[in-house]
This record gives C-alpha cells, sequence and structure tokens, in this order.
C-alpha cells in the first residue's frame, strides 16, 4: 500500500491519497463514506491537481500533528496544500497556496459510492436521503467552474471547503446557515492551536514515529462517548486481490484496552480513563461481561456484516465489507486485556475511590471467567473457523483472574479466585505444552501462534522460563520473516502470507525483556523506515515490497510502538549504566 496520509477531529477521520481526499465517512468515523476512490475508482474524491503540468514530486508531512502539509512540486511551480478537520465540525478545510493554476475534482458518492448526488449549485445532496455536502472556497485568485465536479483556480491563496450537513434543511446553505457567520480561517487556526498544546515529551530514538503514533490514538478516539476505533478504515486487504478484507471501525473490547495501557504508559491517564469507563459501562450481568467482542464507538450492538458488491475493492480486493462478523463470536481473552488496562490504571493512579465503585462489575468479571474458562472460543485471531481451546485466551483468563485478586487485595477484600486460577495454569500447562513449548492450541497441533510471545508481557510466565524460551525457539523457526513475525502458519482460509505488526513490536518487547536490545532495535528500525515521513503504520507488512498491508493506521500497533520504544530508551538506559 502506497503512503496514505490520516486526518482527524475526533468525530471523523480522512485518509488522502498524495493531493486527493480519498476517504471520508460522515458523520461519523464509522459512518457511510462521500469519498470513496480508496475502495473504487469511482468512489468519489476531493482532488487539488496542477491545471496542466505534470507533478514532478510529492512531499508530504505532519506541519503539526493530526494536520497534513502536502507539497506538489512541477517544473513551472508548486502547491502547498494544508489539510484538517476543524474541531467540533463535519467539514474538511483544505488551505490552498498555489504558485500555478490547478484543477479542483469535487465529486462526492453517497452510500460508500453507490449513489450520485442531486447538483444544485455547489451543494450536492443524497437522492436517497436528506444529507449533503457542500463545496465552497475563499480564495483570493480568479475560479472558473468548467462541469458539475470540476473547477479550475489561477495561482493564489484561499480556503476549500467540503461542508456536510445530515438534512438540507442544514448546514451553510439552509436557511438557517445563511443567518450565521462562519469563519473558515479561525476555525482552521484554532484547530491548530488545539494539537499543537498537546505537548509530547521528545524520546532519544524514533522520536518522530513515537509521537506521530501517539497522536494518532489521540486522533482515533471518538470524543463524544470515549470509544476508540481499532483503525479509521474498511477492506483494506491483507494481500492485494485476496478475500482477507474486514471493517475494523469499531471500538474492540481488546484494541481498545491495549491502546488505553499505551496512554497510561507515556501519562495520558484522563484519555486513558475515558476509554477505560466507555468500556465498563459495556459491561453486563446477565451473560459474558463483554457479551460483544466489539462495539459501535458510541457503546451500541455492532451491526451485522455485509458486502458492498457494487464497489471493486482497494486495488481488486474483493468483497468490500462494512460491520464484523467477529461480533458473533466468543472471544474469550478480552477480559484479560481489559483487567490489564484496568490494573494499570490503578497502579498509576491509586484511585481507589473509583476501584472501590466499580468493583461489583470486576468482581462478576472474576466469578463469570471462574465458572466458564472450560468453554471454547475463536481466539484472539477471530478465527471463522470451528472454536477451539486456545492457549492465549486460556493464559488471558489467568491474567484476568490474577490481576481481580490482586485489585481485591488492595481495597483488603477477599481473592476469591486463587484457586480457580490455578486450576487455569494447571490445566494449560498440562494440555497446552508439547515437547517443552506452548502450542497454539490443546489438541492435535504442534504449530505455535505468535500470539503466545504476549504472555510474559502480561505476567503469565517469566521471560526466561525455559518453556517460554521453547516457545520463542519455536516462533522464530516457524513464524519469522526478516525480523518480523507472522501470526501463525495458516488459518480457516488458508496461509497468513504476511507477517503482522503488532506480534512483531511485541517480539522487539520480549528481545527487550531479555537484553537483546539490537534485536529490538531492528524490528523498530525497519517499521521506522517503512512509515515514511508520515510514520503511519498498517497491520501487516509485505516484506519484499517493504509495503504496509491491511487497515490502516493500525491503531494497537501504534499502541504497541510508544510502550516498546519507551522500554527500548530505559533499558537502553540501565544497560549503558550497568
Amino acid at each position: 500500500m502506497k503512503p496514505l496520509g490520516f486526518i482527524s477531529n475526533q468525530i471523523t477521520g480522512a485518509l488522502i491519497d498524495s493531493s486527493s481526499i480519498v476517504w471520508f465517512p460522515l458523520p461519523k468515523f464509522d459512518s457511510k463514506s462521500i469519498f470513496t476512490k480508496l475502495l473504487d475508482n469511482d468512489g468519489g474524491e476531493f482532488a487539488i491537481l496542477p491545471e496542466t503540468q505534470q507533478v514532478t514530486n510529492v512531499h508530504q508531512e505532519y506541519e503539526h500533528p493530526l494536520v497534513l502539509k502536502t507539497t506538489l512540486s512541477t517544473v513551472e511551480g508548486k502547491i502547498s496544500i494544508t489539510d484538517l478537520i476543524p474541531l467540533g465540525e463535519t467539514v474538511i478545510i483544505r488551505n490552498v497556496d498555489a504558485e500555478i493554476p490547478f484543477k479542483v475534482i469535487f465529486k462526492p458518492m453517497f452510500n460508500y459510492g453507490l449513489y450520485k448526488p442531486i447538483v444544485d449549485g455547489n451543494r450536492f445532496i443524497n437522492p436517497k436521503g436528506r444529507d449533503c455536502i457542500g463545496f465552497l472556497y475563499e480564495y483570493d485568485g480568479d475560479v472558473k467552474r468548467v462541469d458539475d465536479y470540476v473547477w479550475i483556480f489561477s495561482s493564489g491563496r484561499g480556503y476549500l471547503i467540503a461542508n456536510y450537513a445530515s438534512d438540507t434543511k442544514h448546514g451553510v446553505f439552509s436557511e438557517r446557515g445563511s443567518k450565521l457567520a462562519v469563519n473558515y480561517e479561525r476555525a482552521f487556526k484554532n484547530t491548530i492551536d488545539y494539537w499543537k498544546s498537546i505537548d509530547i515529551e521528545d524520546v532519544k530514538s524514533f522520536n518522530k514515529l513515537y509521537k506521530t503514533s501517539l497522536y494518532t490514538l489521540l486522533g482515533s478516539i471518538y470524543a463524544p462517548s470515549g470509544g476508540i476505533v481499532a483503525a479509521p478504515t474498511t477492506s483494506l486487504p491483507e494481500v492485494e486481490g485476496g478475500m482477507r478484507n474486514w471493517d475494523y471501525r469499531f471500538a474492540w473490547v481488546r484494541d481498545s484496552s491495549i491502546i488505553a495501557e499505551a496512554l497510561l504508559e507515556v501519562g495520558y491517564i484522563v484519555e486513558a480513563r475515558r476509554i477505560i469507563n466507555f468500556l465498563l459501562s459495556l459491561i453486563n450481568f446477565s451473560s459474558k461481561p463483554f457479551y460483544y467482542p466489539l462495539y459501535t464507538i458510541e457503546g451500541t450492538i455492532p451491526p451485522p456484516e455485509r458486502e458492498l458488491r457494487w464497489l471493486s475493492g482497494y486495488k481488486g480486493s474483493k468483497p468490500v465489507r462494512v460491520g464484523n462478523a467477529a461480533s458473533t463470536q466468543i472471544q474469550l481473552d478480552v477480559e484479560g486485556f481489559f483487567i490489564s488496562a484496568l490494573y494499570k490504571y490503578i497502579e498509576k493512579t491509586n484511585d481507589f475511590v473509583f476501584l472501590r465503585d466499580i468493583f461489583n462489575k470486576i468482581k462478576y468479571i472474576a466469578d463469570w471467567i471462574s465458572q466458564n474458562w472450560k468453554i471454547k472460543d475463536s481466539g484472539i485471531w477471530e478465527d471463522r473457523g470451528e472454536p477451539r481451546h486456545y492457549t492465549h485466551s486460556k493464559i488471558m483468563m489467568w491474567i484476568a483472574l490474577d490481576k481481580i485478586g490482586k485489585l481485591a487485595k488492595m481495597l483488603k477484600y477477599e481473592d476469591f479466585w486463587e484457586k480457580e486460577r490455578e486450576k487455569i495454569r494447571t490445566w494449560i500447562y498440562t494440555n497446552c505444552v508439547f515437547d517443552s513449548y506452548l502450542v497454539r492450541y490443546c489438541g492435535e497441533t504442534k504449530d505455535v501462534d505468535a500470539s503466545l510471545l504476549s504472555a510474559p508481557l502480561y505476567g503469565f510466565i517469566d521471560v526466561n522460563d525455559k518453556i517460554f524460551l521453547n516457545t520463542l525457539d519455536k516462533i522464530e523457526e516457524d513464524l519469522l520473516i526478516d525480523v518480523f513475525v507472522k501470526r501463525y502458519k495458516a488459518d480457516f482460509m488458508g496461509e497468513a502470507k504476511h507477517p503482522f505488526l503488532l506480534t512483531s513490536v511485541w517480539l522487539a518487547r520480549i528481545y527487550i525483556m531479555l537484553g537483546e536490545i539490537e534485536k529490538a532495535r531492528k524490528i523498530l528500525e525497519k517499521i521506522d523506515k517503512i512509515s515514511g515521513s508520515l510514520h503511519l503504520v498498517g497491520e501487516h507488512v509485505d516484506v519484499g515490497k517493504e509495503e504496509f498491508t491491511g487497515n490502516f493506521p493500525q491503531n494497537f500497533v501504534h499502541a504497541q510502538l510508544i510502550i516498546a520504544i519507551k522500554e527500548l530508551e530505559q533499558n537502553s538506559a540501565r544497560l549503558s549504566k550497568t
């Protein structure tokens, strides 16, 4: 996948390919997109291009956090474009400084590119709904409209705006909107000031990757609820032309917890607690505590998965899916990830008033796991084949009981779950070890799974334990490609072709724990190199092409990068003293 830029205002986000906005769901992250060229050439876009000149170079950088600057160079001059989504609005503002004439293609398409708009002047109306999007500009040069979707601008400066309204009676073109003054320059500058005010300390190694990772996480939080999307995209394929294409625009319990831990690690306590509170609001008492492994970013029941057959997919990768069928699965590891995040929050804050207030929910998680840990599940990788006794899931249930026991003791409550968690530990070592290493699941398998790298990171086993070291050796032998690791050899869809970046960063963290700093550094260096000038990271990596694949940017990878970079710095400093 070629580099893409990501901008956000914590309500929705957009992806930018060179100077074209190719993905823009409205009014929020998980809505239907208005510009969908990312998934189909006819899906609609908002592009700025030289009128006649060939582009000789494209340079992109984050001028400020989540404020993307793109410079198009030609023989006769440059066009500079600064893109952002202003706070509190379903609007994109593009600040243009052009030395040469340029063309604007403003072609919104409703319902993921299915419906052409009704064109009413500079307003484009959904023919099957009441929403609309307007094209506005405040520009000091000449402007000429060529057809319904194309304008020619002379050299000059100014703002180009895509302004969305949920109803034709709303927005700047409505009767109400005409009575209210609008100042896009003020919104533009105040949004920049907001992102600049979030001051992040520098780190010695991988500083831009570290900072971009943190800003990407902050930009992916849905501000009204505190939920966070796993990624702002859908159906970007693991393998071009393949069928591993999934919608990640949901709040996964697992991903959200991993992200909350990363934010806690670097001192973003308020933001982490918002995510934790969002997750706490989803716990129910009638069944499995997190009944679904994922929720909408508003905290509601996730929609069913369906295919958008009219879209050709990213570089022909079909099907394009919205919704995610993982919502129908049982995933037993998610409570462990959540409790781990909550435990870190209490460690960082000593907020025992909060812990006491929510302990009935925590106790219920422990009670439910104690009664149900023997059932099968679909595992961390959401395998759509037969449920199994996945080793990683059992480990994370042990983690949940272990940390809930410690939380209980902090409040001077009794740890009721000690016997049950020892049963889980004994079961794991009895049923999930082959030839002195941990296997992927209990049963007829000798395969390992890279999720087992998390076992020392979350405290189930010592990193120097012989069984874990044997597991590490087996993972390196079977799953290592270059410096990265695949999740597993194969699943219900066949071979897993590309390495997975979450587990690859877990591997870097394991090397740091073992004192093998240079091995860890090589993994991070390779990710940093592939991430290019924008330092955004995807889900998988095509090692041969040195490109990311899968949904983008992938937030739990950015979260683990933050932790790994901090651990690298801390351990490098410790080793230099010794």
